[in-house]
């Protein structure tokens, strides 16, 4: 079986477009996964634990703390990924590219558009069907809630909340690895984009070499 190492540099030596790079980074996670599991699952815990606080906000406290749980949950996301990034570098399971100036993203920001946005639609889809068990217990406490503030009794059980924060916890773990599948692709579109770059300005060096040779 390759490793890691090896299958990055065969992939990279083909990755231009952003299809290949979707397609490459999703195939780099899942032959991948084990050693990733293994690097990552206190981080993913981690995030369970604030992914669990947001949804508690709203769902068992009141309506009302939607908005705090909303950057609750944005903010555990964006956590997620800058320390997965970091530790999956740490342990050389992707190897840095280097800094890329702002300027050469913005050359290929037609690709990283695509590249996030169709990241962002799996993450969607991926999301809704691991998070099904805790949305239904977030509907169903809204209701009772909704109920009580009109004077009608719960109607829910006491261990409905432990219930809860247990559907909460679970979901949040498995939707950290949801969210982890965007590293390997915009991990790879920032390689292919820093080769792109070198390549250009390899390029562009032995242009202005040649026209200084060439010169009468």
């Amino acid at each position: 079986m390759l490793t890691m190492e090896k299958e990055e540099k065969d992939i990279l030596l083909k990755i231009r477009s952003s299809r290949a790079c979707i397609r490459d980074g999703y195939r780099l996670y899942t032959a991948n996964f084990r050693r990733i599991f293994k690097n990552t699952w206190p981080l993913a815990l981690g995030f369970a634990i604030l992914s669990t606080a947001a949804s508690a906000l709203p769902s068992l406290m009141a309506p009302t703390y939607l908005l705090p749980g909303i950057l609750l949950e944005v903010a555990a996301v964006i956590l997620l990924l800058v320390a997965a990034s970091r530790v999956l570098h740490k342990k050389g399971l992707l190897q840095h590219s280097g800094k890329t100036p702002v300027k050469s993203w913005m050359r290929h920001l037609g690709l990283v558009f695509v590249v996030v946005i169709v990241c962002l639609f799996i993450v969607s889809v991926l999301t809704l069907l691991t998070s099904l068990p805790a949305t239904i217990m977030i509907t169903a406490n809204w209701q009772s809630q909704m109920g009580v503030m009109y004077g009608d009794p719960s109607g829910m059980p006491g261990y409905v909340r432990w219930l809860s924060i247990g559907a909460f916890l679970i979901a949040g773990f498995l939707k950290a690895y949801v969210w982890l599948t965007t590293i390997c692709p915009l991990y790879l579109t920032s390689t292919s984009i820093a080769l792109q770059e070198k390549e250009r300005k390899e390029y562009n060096t032995k242009k202005h070499e040649k026209s200084i040779v060439y010169r009468p």
